[in-house]
């Protein structure tokens, strides 16, 4: 029977029950006992061939007993030094990793972990999560039961306090910023699972909160997971990065909607016009009402009611520019997505009406609603369809037809596509049609599906397209989904 090492070494042999019996602790000792075994045998044979004859065979097997005994002594030193250079050479090797390598390992004892996991067992504790929910504070027990053995200097660098402020201490001060992920990390070692790893952040001995990725590994059996290896990577500066990111695509995502408001000047000006003229007719009308020798208030009433819906109407549409041009954090809701849609049509009514396009929107009565945000939700809505008129417009089309559907392919995506009947998009762009400054119009700068693209990803969603679709023309296609999720599926709708 052998015993693994703990490193994946090769393995080491359990005492003998002889090494029981004789206290043998070292080489030496074991040298000893042969010698002294080895003298004792010879004197023996001696002494029985000084007795005569009678004796000689059993001289001569007591010499040979103690030859070959000597000669196994030194065969088994030999094979038990090889054994144990080998062993100093594993654990050398495992300390050279554990101090040198670039990240920062802190070794635990999770002794009282395994006791008090091996006692919820014997309860019927299947459900650690469950467990949690009806006994908060065990939690922060299970913080306690974990304490810090040993760590590298990477991990004395990362957090502060030396050498000897590790031993003995436990976890609970590493964990006031996101206890949550403690809590999934007991959960997975609960079910027996040997790694696990998530983004999260950490508190340093002095105080400082850094962004890491954790990971643990148990090491040996999974009923008796009595040793732990943790490993932070920092990741600080690659969480700055993309923060830094979103704020850049953030900012060109707000210079294209302002670019886009310039372009449809003419589009918003005949949209406020409309109310601002239907109220001027309608405060004429009253006045009118009002100068008759008995005045009908009946008639002047509905003229105010008219004058007040109209000028809601023209506030809407000043919220809707305002909100366009507005620079604001991203603000992530629940929202109605087909609201969304109507919302975004709505904007672009009178711009439609003047190219002569005809737009429809297939909605999703069924539809869950979407986390995300309105402004840049609608954003992606409008540069789609403003691509679309602008296809087909200068394709020279006179029959423009654009179709908007949403539907839900499964319980947790939303899928839109905007689809138009236009000339299509030629087989050899429409792998770079999202790639920065690529464009197929006579003005274009190559911006707005690049931005599309970066908002719909940033809401944990996917963008592509299809030079033909159902209609003749160009297909597009995004998918939201009802919960952030990693990945999304293709969109057929």
């Amino acid at each position: 029977m052998t015993v693994e090492r703990l490193d994946g070494s090769n393995p080491v042999r359990p005492r003998r029950w002889w090494h029981r019996v004789l206290p043998i602790q070292t080489i030496q000792d074991r040298i000893l006992l042969w010698a002294w075994g080895s003298l004792v045998l010879t004197l023996l044979s001696f002494a029985c061939s000084l007795l005569g004859d009678n004796f000689t065979v059993i001289a001569f097997a007591a010499f040979l007993a103690a030859s070959l005994t000597l000669v196994g002594a030194i065969l088994d030193i030999t094979a038990l030094k090889k054994a144990h250079a080998e062993l100093e050479r594993s654990e050398l090797r495992y300390r050279h990793l554990f101090s040198r390598m670039p990240i920062a390992f802190r070794q635990l004892d999770a002794t009282k972990l395994v006791v008090l996991f091996r006692k919820l067992r014997a309860e019927g504790v299947k459900d650690l999560g469950a467990y949690f929910d009806s006994h908060p504070e065990f939690l922060r027990t299970c913080m306690d039961a974990l304490t810090f053995q040993e760590a590298n200097e990477r991990a004395i660098k990362m957090f502060g306090g030396g050498v000897e402020g590790y031993v003995g201490r436990s976890m609970a001060d590493s964990w006031k910023e996101r206890p949550d992920t403690f809590r999934r990390a007991m959960e997975s070692r609960y079910r027996g699972e040997t790694n696990f790893e998530e983004e999260t952040r950490m508190v340093t001995w002095d105080g400082r909160i850094v962004d890491v990725l954790f990971t643990t590994a148990r090491v040996g059996p999974i009923n008796d997971l009595e040793v732990s290896l943790v490993g932070t990577i920092d990741i600080s500066q690659r969480i700055r990065a993309q923060q830094k990111l979103q704020q850049v695509q953030a900012e060109f995502a707000h210079a294209a909607r302002v670019s886009m408001l310039g372009e449809l000047t003419a589009s918003i000006a005949h949209e406020v016009n409309q109310p601002l003229a239907a109220i001027a007719t309608n405060g004429a009308a009253g006045l009118r009402w009002l100068n008759r020798p008995t005045p009908d208030i009946v008639e002047i009433r509905k003229t105010i009611e008219n004058i007040v819906k109209d000028a809601q109407r023209a506030a809407n549409i000043v919220s809707r520019v305002h909100g366009m041009a507005s620079r604001r954090a991203p603000e992530q809701t629940s929202l109605s997505f087909d609201e969304i849609v109507r919302e975004a049509l709505l904007f672009l009514r009178h711009e439609l009406e003047s190219r002569a396009v005809t737009i429809v929107h297939r909605p999703d009565p069924s539809a869950p609603q979407v986390l995300g945000d309105r402004t840049q939700l609608q954003q992606v809505i409008v540069n789609l369809a403003i691509n679309a008129v602008q296809a087909m417009t200068q394709a020279g089309y006179d029959d423009r037809r654009i179709v908007i559907s949403t539907v839900s392919p499964d319980a947790s995506t939303l899928c839109c596509t905007v689809e138009d009947n236009g000339a299509g998009i030629a087989a050899e762009h429409v792998d770079r049609l999202f790639d920065s400054f690529f464009t197929t119009k006579e003005t274009g700068m190559g911006m707005g599906l690049p931005i599309c693209r970066s908002i719909v990803e940033a809401h944990g969603g996917r963008i592509g397209a299809e030079g033909n679709g159902a209609l003749g023309g160009a297909r597009f296609w995004f998918t939201l989904p009802v919960s952030v999720r990693a990945d999304s599926p293709h969109c057929d709708a």
